[in-house]
């Protein structure tokens, strides 16, 4: 009984992913929208990725992650040219 419901469950995923790549592929003005929340996304992820001294320090400790600190002592001597 479970193999026929996870079979069911598996079948009815697979006729949804392909209504919504089918909507996204003939439909213009969802694809437009996508890309432009993508594209947003994208932007905002840049803006976040600049972080401060004192947040890469505490994101270091949370994670005990020093390659953290790393990154962004990477990033701060890129930021000059160097």
């Amino acid at each position: 009984m479970k193999k026929y419901i996870g079979i069911i469950i598996a079948g009815v995923a697979v006729a949804a992913g392909s209504f919504l790549g089918y909507k996204v592929a003939t439909n213009d003005e969802l694809r437009g929208k996508i890309v432009r929340n993508a594209q947003d996304v994208l932007k905002l992820t840049k803006k976040i990725d600049t972080m401060s001294e004192d947040v890469a320090i505490r994101t270091a400790k949370l994670t005990k992650n020093p390659k953290v600190n790393q990154d962004f002592v990477e990033k701060q001597w890129e930021a000059i040219g160097l």
